[in-house]
């Protein structure tokens, strides 16, 4: 016969894991679908480059002018390196956009977003602008912008054939002014393959956003969602925080810039996966969670290799990595698809890149599995 304590104990048991399991069916909120998900990444994808990033970069490219046209023997280029899922380009094209410096125009040598279709084009294509594309050198001094080096070269023999003539016109050419722009990655093999770094003594690295930066970013999406209120300096308190210290919710920024390394293309990344919505679709807010970083699947050396890849390339299609790799399509298109429906990759406009908020597990995978990183 049970004691009369333990059947106390055990009635009381049974009504705590009723509640609990109470709560957990009665939990309103759900993972936002994917079409809103998808919806909400393209309209963060087309907000301007943060402005604090901007500015860094005009000011650093102009100190490094002014050196250069102060001083004979100073170096006529500047290189920045951004994360493969944070494109620099967009950072320069900006930056090269609000040029005012009547004395020396800016001429973008090769504003590439894409590589050809052809592979054994993407070399020739930079080549064929250094060679026609480039103003005479009786134009006076001139800023060249050559913004997306990584979309320059394949990673296979003769795939970055055209850097050799890149190196020997940045030594020639002293009357133009080289800012160019690369996937730190994909810049670290570069140097291995042909000693670019040799010739380019100041390179720069975007800097990371603070919390404060990463909200005042993000407002513009935020504001609309009623995440965040116009003129409000921190999120509203969503009801799952409702429990926590007072004041916690005023430092959710600083976690999200810690957790994303204060790369605004991560962050944005976790920030849309931690909203969540109702089920039943009673009302258009979303609701905030806690930033967290995916879980992470267990990985083959063929995914790695992929990935690997994609990481130094940033973006690129099917046939071109198949290329790179030395393998067929038919081979890589099995592994292509688990790590799309993984979501570790994602493909627009024909060219697959990795998903931002992997990237801080993929460095420690790629350096557990003896893959060099570039990361900076």
């Amino acid at each position: 016969m049970a004691r009369p304590w333990l059947s106390a104990l055990r009635s009381d048991l049974d009504s705590w894991f009723q509640r609990k399991t109470s709560q957990l069916v009665e939990e309103p909120l759900q993972p936002l679908p994917r079409t809103q998900r998808f919806s909400l990444l393209q309209r963060i994808a087309a907000l301007d480059a943060p402005p604090s990033v901007q500015s860094y970069v005009h000011k650093e490219l102009t100190e490094a002018i002014t050196g250069w046209r102060n001083n004979p023997e100073a170096a006529n280029v500047m290189v920045v390196l951004g994360r493969p899922v944070e494109s620099v380009a967009p950072v320069l094209e900006a930056v090269t956009a609000a040029w005012i410096e009547p004395s020396i125009p800016w001429h973008a040598l090769l504003p590439c977003h894409h590589r050809p279709v052809d592979p054994a084009a993407v070399s020739l294509r930079l080549t064929d602008a250094l060679e026609n594309s480039l103003p005479a050198s009786d134009s006076g001094t001139i800023l060249v912008s050559l913004p997306n080096l990584d979309q320059c070269f394949l990673r296979c023999i003769d795939g970055w054939s055209g850097f050799t003539l890149l190196r020997q016109l940045i030594l020639e050419r002293r009357d133009c002014f080289w800012l160019m722009g690369c996937n730190s990655w994909a810049w670290q093999f570069l140097d291995h393959v042909s000693q670019i770094s040799s010739y380019v003594p100041t390179v720069r690295t975007l800097p990371p956003l603070s919390g404060a930066e990463l909200r005042d970013w993000l407002a513009p999406v935020a504001t609309t969602l009623e995440i965040i209120k116009p003129n409000e300096s921190a999120p509203v308190p969503a009801a799952t925080w409702a429990s926590e210290a007072e004041g916690d919710e005023v430092d959710l920024w600083s976690q999200l810039a810690e957790l994303s390394s204060g790369s605004h293309r991560i962050a944005s990344e976790i920030w849309v996966e931690s909203l969540r919505v109702h089920p039943d679709g009673e009302g258009k807010q979303l609701h905030p969670t806690r930033y967290a970083l995916p879980d992470f699947p267990s990985l083959m050396d063929e995914d790695r290799y992929i990935l690997h890849s994609l990481l130094i390339h940033g973006r690129i299609r099917r046939e071109h990595l198949a290329f790179g790799l030395s393998l067929p399509c038919h081979r890589l298109q099995p592994r292509i698809q688990w790590l799309l429906g993984e979501e570790l990759i994602r493909e627009s406009a024909e060219e697959l890149s990795v998903r931002p908020w992997h990237y801080p597990s993929l460095v420690k995978e790629m350096a557990n599995s003896n893959l060099f990183t570039g990361e900076l």
